[in-house]
């Protein structure tokens, strides 16, 4: 895909030279040119130029069955032929669509009027199974027709096959009439079309080479096609072709062909050249995928609703059978990595809205895609309708920002909060045992103590900073507001749209009647369609897109499989889906890097410690990049640290370096309430966890060890990962929380970026072009066909249950949860942590 920013002049020279081929060799040779004048009633219509490599579309049967597995929506298409050779007039109508990414299907109507008793109709059914990459495709073809008997109810069989194994190359091989179906004076002949198709430089160009015999004439006097199809501007397709014979006296043939493509409308005129007359064509196609249009506008400016994307609900019914339509900000990264190297979008509107569950490092990491966007060339406007610190630190760098005028923005500043529940649970007889490495492993604190640590408050202190320090740089760069513009703005606090507007923050406050104008005015010559996404467009690639595998951690890290509680109160990141995700990358021969995307705080040590060294294993393979989202601390930072390189924003939390053994004795809550219990045991530790009873001197010096032991192999691969000394991690780890900019200080990442940056250095180590388009793939969630029906828009959901708002708790109720510390519960599984204050949030 060429860069936006390419030199217009570069394109008006490939346009001029495209032109000059075009008129010295009549382009796009088809598979139906050589048959402008064959007289073969199995045939059917003369399609506009095309080849048997090339076929996509609803028209595909009628030259290669296989070509309709690659059809991009339905299409229903009307061809209209004079032929005046064969004295022939032929109407067709062509439907096509598929399914599930691995089926395709067609049917034909052909009826073809000549001279008196030659008129008959063809009804083709057609069915394609396969990949992007190969398909195989079959059609049965019926005759009918009240004058010639021997053709009415003839039957027929077509074969084909199609190989695109580059977006480069094509090949294919038909087999008509292999039945070879015979009756009375009519017999059709088997049927052979060799086809190879070859784009050189991008999707503008289109060769492609036939050659065509039959078992009638036999191989040696077969005839050969030549075909070069062109897209001189977007939405305008020339197309032509050259046939001809190796025997004297055999017939030069030519067509040409000319298309105008309106979004879901395109019209074709062709017309065939041969010794002994003409043959003219129109052809109508209406398709539900939108193709490249001719436009007179310079692109288009889409509209993105974030908190649609990011807080997007999902059906009950299918969340309770555990199926999910995926992560939405990893599909809003995706979206936003597209866009950047869209050439046909100009710009983009950003309505930003309440976003709870986007923290620090998310809005910093999404505040360098919007940065993105502008050295691609793109505006970027945003209407703000509810904002805070991390939604304004993430659309500060836009070329414009408007509020509405009943905008809520409570820009006032940072803050760190911890809940702790000792007191509480001295009042329950609720006993905690505790063994942990280091004074900065605070989880444990919040069901152990009723204050705050120096140690915790430290680490959150210097962290803090960090944040202020982004922020205020951050707003310094994009509202060229000082330190103490923001520092008058955290006085003042909860804002009003027009104090906004008077502090610099907003350029101009709004009503939604206003938005189309403002696009016009910023970009007048693009056309604003809110809808718009990248990749919508009809696809004209071929084979499929390599991949970069993205696998998620995000929750609470556990052994076994991923799961989601049906409230939205806690995520869990199984060890086992991880490792079969890396798996299944490692052997997918499209995938050429995996990023590893970590979003979470730890939980199961051991858990965490495989998918460390499922990553490790992954790198020997492929190239491995770690992205920290918000949180990668603890068991997150263990999984993330075995990659290749490791990136994290600057208002990451990260590190926490540490391990704790964490067991509760309710044997006095359970005397107040009643509850006995009784004890039999074989080994001094065989009830060494359970919930009831303290541990017993013994047992907590054996506790102690064994999170000495983990923990010291833990210092010790990290010491491997990061190329740092045992002793050197030491002092930065024993639980200790760092910010991301702290970190990439401490050697602990690589680098500051998020998830584009995280591409950026797949691709690189890859070795994959920038210009090559690849696709984001998310491994490790629910696949299968019941994962896309999955979405709250989807048809299936809307079948059994409308189209709800979600099955999580109200937000409301959800942050009271957490910050009770409900979410903790996890902690109670008699295991070792590597965890993070669950309870330290930062708003």
């Amino acid at each position: 895909m060429r860069s936006p920013r390419e030199p217009s002049r570069l394109r008006r020279m490939e346009a001029r030279f495209i032109l000059a081929l075009l008129v010295l060799l009549p382009t796009s040779a088809l598979a139906q040119t050589a048959k402008v004048e064959d007289f073969d009633k199995s045939r059917g219509v003369t399609l506009p130029p095309t080849a048997a490599a090339l076929v996509d579309e609803a028209t595909a049967p009628v030259v290669n069955p296989a070509g309709v597995r690659f059809i991009e929506g339905a299409q229903l298409f009307y061809i209209h032929e004079r032929a005046v050779t064969r004295n022939q007039i032929v109407d067709g109508l062509y439907l096509g669509d598929s399914f599930f990414d691995w089926l395709g299907v067609g049917f034909n109507l052909e009826w073809v009027r000549s001279t008196p008793g030659q008129s008959y109709r063809k009804t083709t059914w057609s069915l394609a199974l396969g990949s992007p990459v190969l398909s195989l495709g079959a059609a049965y073809n019926v005759f009918s027709s009240r004058q010639d008997v021997n053709l009415d109810q003839l039957t027929s069989w077509d074969l084909g096959v199609t190989l695109r194994p580059d977006r480069h190359l094509a090949f294919a091989a038909v087999f008509k009439n292999i039945d070879q179906p015979s009756r009375g004076s009519v017999t059709f002949y088997r049927q052979y079309d060799l086809s190879a198709g070859l784009r050189p430089w991008d999707n503008r160009w289109t060769l492609g080479l036939d050659y065509l015999f039959s078992d009638e004439r036999g191989f040696g006097s077969g005839r050969a096609q030549y075909t070069l199809k062109a897209q001189i501007i977007p939405g305008v397709l020339l197309g032509g072709g050259i046939s001809h014979g190796f025997r004297s006296g055999d017939d030069f043939l030519f067509q040409l062909s000319a298309t105008v493509n309106a979004s879901h409308l395109g019209l074709t005129y062709s017309q065939g050249v041969g010794p002994r007359g003409l043959d003219y064509e129109v052809a109508v196609r209406l398709s539900s995928q939108p193709y490249r249009a001719l436009s007179f506008s310079e692109g288009k400016v889409a509209l993105v609703e974030l908190d649609r994307w990011l807080n997007q609900p999902s059906s009950p019914s299918l969340e309770l059978l555990g199926f999910s339509g995926g992560d939405p900000y990893l599909r809003l990264v995706r979206f936003l990595d597209e866009s950047i190297r869209d050439p046909q979008l100009k710009g983009v509107v950003l309505k930003i809205d309440s976003l709870p569950k986007m923290g620090l490092g998310k809005a910093e990491e999404l505040r360098q895609g919007l940065k993105r966007l502008q050295a691609a060339g793109k505006k970027v406007l945003v209407i703000l309708q509810m904002a805070g610190d991390s939604e304004y630190l993430m659309v500060s760098p836009a070329d414009k920002i408007f509020a509405l005028s009943e905008a809520e923005m409570p820009i006032n500043g940072f803050s760190a909060r911890a809940v702790f529940l000792g007191d509480a649970m001295n009042k329950l007889g609720v006993k905690w045992d505790v063994a942990r490495v280091g004074a900065y492993k605070n989880a444990p604190d919040a069901l152990t103590r009723s204050q705050m640590s120096q140690e915790q408050e430290e680490s959150i202190m210097a962290y803090l900073d960090t944040d202020v320090r982004v922020f205020k740089s951050a707003v310094a760069a994009g509202r060229h507001l000082d330190s103490a513009g923001v520092d008058r703005i955290w006085k003042q606090g909860l804002l009003t749209a027009g104090e906004a507007k008077s502090l610099g923050l907003v350029d101009q406050v709004i009503t939604h009647a206003d938005i189309p104008a403002l696009v016009a005015e910023w970009l007048p010559k693009a056309t604003y369609q809110p809808g718009y996404r990248p990749r919508e467009l009809q696809q004209d690639a071929w084979s499929q897109r390599r991949q970069i595998a993205v696998i998620r951690v995000a929750g609470t890290i556990t052994q076994g499989r991923s799961q989601k509680d049906p409230f939205g109160l806690a995520q869990t990141t199984g060890s086992d889906t991880v490792i079969r995700a890396f798996r299944q990358a490692q052997e997918d021969d499209r995938v050429v890097a995996i990023i590893l995307r970590v979003d979470s705080g730890g939980g199961d040590g051991l858990a965490s410690s495989l998918i460390y060294h499922a990553a490790l294993q992954a790198k020997k393979k492929k190239p491995v990049i770690a992205s920290m989202g918000d949180v990668a601390a603890s068991g997150g930072y263990y999984a993330a640290m075995g990659a290749d390189e490791v990136l994290a924003p600057a208002t990451a939390i990260t590190g926490s370096i540490g391990v704790f053994l964490l067991k509760p004795g309710v044997t006095p809550l359970a005397d107040k309430l009643g509850i006995h219990h009784k004890t039999l045991k074989r080994g001094e530790y065989s009830d060494f966890l359970n919930l009831w009873d303290p541990w017993t001197p013994d047992q907590k010096k054996a506790a102690q060890q064994w999170v000495d032991t983990f923990y010291d192999s833990f210092i010790t691969e990290v010491s491997k990962s990061r190329r740092l000394t045992k002793e050197a991690v030491d002092k930065i780890a024993r639980g200790r929380v760092w910010s991301g900019q702290d970190a990439l200080e401490r050697g602990l990442v690589d680098k500051l970026g998020g998830m584009f940056d995280a591409i950026d250095a797949a691709r690189s180590r890859a070795k994959i072009a920038d210009s090559e388009p690849l696709d984001l793939a998310i491994y490790g969630e629910a696949r299968g066909l019941l994962t896309a029906l999955a979405d709250s828009d989807s048809f299936v959901a809307k079948l059994l249950g409308g189209s709800p708002p979600s099955t999580e708790l109200p937000e409301g109720l959800l942050t009271l949860a957490r910050e009770m510390g409900l979410e903790q519960a996890l902690m109670l599984q008699p295991n070792l942590k590597a965890m993070m204050p669950f309870t330290l949030k930062v708003e």
